[in-house]
């Protein structure tokens, strides 16, 4: 173990387990990412900020974060299919009146291929799943 700052400055402790013990693991494979590691390195952050982070976990496990949360993946979501789709990252003109046309452009553009997609019953991508969640076994 040993003290180490993680790439944003925040303290952590750095764990090693040894060679030995996870080279003849079955799993060592689910552990690590690396093909060629032979061992398990994990960092362990503040117990209080642990602790903080565990609680705000738990709260998203409720039904009122979950509702509140759906209008921000809503807003995220319309914004991501306008950079993807619109190329809404750039501005095509020079000028607020104009780039403020295109955005307002941009909007229904949006609306008639989020329409388009109703009608023709075009589903929508699936959310994917970070590797730790896609390793928790289903419940």
């Amino acid at each position: 173990m040993a003290p180490a700052p993680l790439r944003t400055g925040h303290p952590t402790v750095r764990v090693r387990f040894s060679q030995a013990d996870c080279r003849s693991c079955p799993a060592l494979r689910e552990c690590v990412n690396s093909p060629r590691a032979e061992r398990r390195e994990i960092s362990l952050r503040p117990r209080e900020e642990y602790e903080a982070l565990q609680h705000a976990r738990t709260l998203q496990q409720g039904d009122e974060w979950t509702a509140r949360y759906k209008i921000r993946a809503g807003v995220e979501g319309t914004i991501s299919q306008g950079v993807r789709a619109c190329d809404l990252r750039r501005s095509g003109h020079r000028g607020m009146a104009k780039t403020s046309l295109q955005h307002q452009l941009t909007g229904a553009a949006i609306n008639l291929i989020r329409i388009d997609a109703w009608l023709t019953g075009t589903l929508h991508a699936r959310t994917r799943a970070s590797h730790l969640t896609a390793l928790r076994p289903a419940a």
